[in-house]
């Protein structure tokens, strides 16, 4: 029993990314680092559907790198949102473009190879539940931190418990 809930926490660090213990925490207003200026990230618009389009610009380093759109799914027990987040430069991480989002309260620790996504919403990981993602309908193996995005691109969030989530 000892040794299952040994490896369902190591899968849930390793589907989610892992905790340095850090206790910084990621809001919906933007950092200075992050990839959206505080203008741009103020600028989204919510369509008809529901779906959030930010018409910001994520900065890059090249200004010739290709861009295109990452939509977010968040999938929760209750219902499910979508956000478009557009002109985000190939290269980006998910960790920068969760840091982005300024429709819905996101909650980050740690950063880089580190970053772990504790909450989305009102909804924050506790025990063995938590976030977990999907590129392109495939359960990532890797960090948002670490994650490089190619957009267009949908990434898929789901609450609940590691092990079962892996296996979806």
């Amino acid at each position: 029993m000892k040794s299952r809930a040994c490896f369902l926490m190591a899968a849930l660090i390793l589907m989610v990314g892992c905790d340095s213990g850090a206790s910084s925490t990621g809001t919906s207003a933007p950092a200075a680092a992050d990839p959206l200026t505080a203008a741009q990230a103020d600028s989204g618009t919510v369509a008809d559907s529901g779906t959030v389009a930010d018409s910001g610009t994520q900065a890059g380093n090249d200004p010739a790198a290709e861009s295109g759109t990452v939509t977010l799914e968040i999938q929760r027990s209750d219902s499910a949102k979508t956000i478009e987040i557009e002109d985000v430069q190939t290269g980006t991480t998910l960790e920068q473009v969760m840091r982005s989002v300024t429709q819905i309260p996101i909650s980050i620790r740690g950063s880089g190879v580190t970053a772990f996504v504790d909450g989305i919403g009102e909804q924050t990981s506790s025990g063995n539940e938590g976030w977990v993602f999907r590129v392109d309908g495939v359960h990532a193996n890797q960090g948002v931190g670490s994650t490089v995005l190619t957009p267009p691109t949908t990434i898929t969030w789901v609450y609940g418990d590691a092990g079962d989530l892996i296996g979806q």
